[in-house]
């Protein structure tokens, strides 16, 4: 029997099941924790010691790194599971294993000797900042990075932190962009600040950090648009690649929230019709069935904009500028219209859903942080709309 999963899938990928197979058993978990993480601020530590168990850190490393080499479809499914019982939890499961993709222009042997030690240290954690906002002088042998960076999310003591900079007085690339490039840092060389109190994603703990005259050395930097080092198809896409898991949130948070509607629609009673269940009432199974439809409609787009770029880099080939504006459009497109579903979703709960109890209203938050993030807010559909004009 093909069920939804198995449609999603590109066959020319490898199968998510082993990864997908050991976190069903800590959904529940992840699930029945939420509101206890949003309290503290942080995903329970338990809780990350057991999804760092069941490898999804380590999820789209190469298999010689002791990775599960999961591809753009594969591990974006993962997100999306683990979204639909959690958001904060997915976010922060999706930062963590899809932070790799920006070590890729750092030297190979940094990578094999220093981050991922050959293979033998593939679970690691990863927070950090890509954003521009280190000055750097160049110094013998590297550079000197101060800064302060917003929003780096990930409620759990990391392994390394990233960390984007600029280096004073360098010129820009030939493409007119600004030469950004990545330090890696160890936890310890940086302070990080108790920032994070938002409205939604609150259990990401998403703090700034700061950086003072910190020296990284040159082996532990590169450049943000640059060649891959990373000896995995994953790390072949264009930049930026992981909007497809930011995506997975937005469907996951979704697909909980018609779950949601679907439980209350059983039991609550009309105000001035008591004498059915919300369920039996046309007027709601015709919206509720629209919402639904709707939420399949960007999962479809978001499933068939993934696989058609994996399976391009699995070809060894690149996406073709209307492909990638295509999937990049797609996430503005995914989660603008993921708010409005939402909204639409909590308007007919009624006032079941404005209460601290209520999944629906923790649900609405977070999906309205996630879409207050830039791979939601870049023009990507104006710059699809003009490639498919003909314009460059």
């Amino acid at each position: 029997m093909t069920t939804l999963l198995d449609a999603g899938r590109s066959e020319s990928s490898n199968p998510p099941a082993d990864v997908l197979e050991r976190i069903r058993s800590i959904i529940p978990e992840v699930a029945t924790r939420a509101a206890e993480g949003e309290l503290q601020r942080a995903v329970p530590a338990d809780v990350i010691d057991s999804l760092r168990s069941a490898g999804v850190f380590r999820m789209t490393l190469p298999e010689v790194w002791g990775g599960e080499e999961l591809g753009l479809p594969e591990a974006s499914e993962v997100v999306r599971e683990i979204a639909r019982a959690d958001a904060s939890t997915a976010w922060v499961v999706q930062v963590g294993a899809m932070s790799s993709l920006f070590l890729r222009g750092l030297p190979l042997k940094t990578l094999e000797d220093e981050i991922f030690s050959a293979g033998s240290n593939s679970d690691l954690l990863f927070r950090g900042v890509l954003a521009p906002k280190g000055k750097a002088t160049r110094v013998d042998g590297g550079y000197k990075i101060s800064g302060r960076w917003p929003l780096a999310s990930g409620s759990y003591t990391p392994d390394w932190v990233l960390a984007g900079f600029l280096v004073e007085g360098a010129s820009p690339l030939p493409n007119g962009r600004p030469d950004i490039r990545v330090a890696v840092v160890r936890p310890e060389e940086i302070a990080f600040l108790d920032t994070w109190d938002a409205v939604g994603l609150r259990a990401t703990q998403s703090d700034d950090f700061t950086m003072d005259e910190v020296f990284v050395p040159e082996h532990r930097t590169g450049p943000l648009f640059g060649d891959n080092n990373i000896p995995a198809p994953f790390y072949n896409l264009p930049y930026p690649p992981s909007g497809g898991s930011h995506d997975a949130v937005v469907i996951g948070v979704l697909q909980g929230a018609l779950d949601d509607l679907a439980e209350l629609a059983a039991v609550k009673r009309p105000m001035f019709n008591p004498r059915i269940v919300l369920g039996e009432d046309p007027v709601f199974q015709e919206s509720f069935g629209s919402l639904r439809l709707r939420t399949d409609a960007l999962t479809a787009l978001t499933r068939e904009n993934n696989r058609t770029v994996m399976d391009r880099v699995l070809r060894e080939e690149t996406p073709t500028p209307v492909e990638w504006l295509r999937y990049e459009g797609g996430h503005q497109l995914i989660h603008r219209q993921g708010v409005e579903i939402l909204n639409e979703i909590l308007t007919l709960a009624g006032s079941a859903a404005i209460y601290s109890n209520s999944t629906l209203q923790r649900r609405w938050r977070d999906l309205r942080c996630v879409a207050q993030h830039v791979v939601a807010n870049g023009g990507q559909v104006r710059a699809l709309g003009a490639a498919l004009s003909g314009l460059q």
